[in-house]
């Protein structure tokens, strides 16, 4: 199980799931003005969830616990609710529980469950991504 969630870990760097940039998550952007308020929120959450991998990758379960919890709440800040269809109110809701079970497979020591966990967000986190893509889209 060890080897399946390692090499799990290492796809979701390997491919660059998160799409982070080369430089470290503790590190803001110099420039910032000109995005908006969802664009910071985002970046915060490539931020978080780049330390929720770190401290998997590290058996630092207090790390991930953490930005897991942070996740969550910056999912659930209003002003992040930006397309009313369903299928956005469905894989918001999903993105909250999944970062309700990282937090607490993360308090349970439990790295392959944890592992799971990020795995299922960033599938969430593409999948909402096309999904606006496709409503922004279909609004022109």
């Amino acid at each position: 199980m060890k080897v399946r969630v390692a090499f799990a870990a290492a796809a979701l760097v390997g491919a660059g799931a998160f799409g982070l940039p080369a430089q470290p998550p503790s590190e803001k952007p110099a420039k910032q003005e000109g995005k908006s308020s969802n664009q910071m929120l985002m970046r915060d959450k490539l931020t978080h969830a780049s330390k929720v991998l770190e401290g998997i990758t590290l058996e630092n379960f207090d790390l991930v616990a953490e930005h897991a919890k942070t996740l969550g709440m910056i999912s659930r800040a209003t002003t992040w609710h930006v397309t009313p269809t369903p299928q956005y109110a469905r894989m918001s809701k999903n993105f909250q529980e999944q970062c309700r079970d990282l937090e607490r497979h993360a308090q349970e020591k439990n790295v392959e469950a944890a592992t799971l966990d990020l795995v299922r967000i960033n599938v969430t986190c593409t999948d909402c991504h096309q999904h606006m893509r496709e409503e922004l889209k279909r609004r022109q």
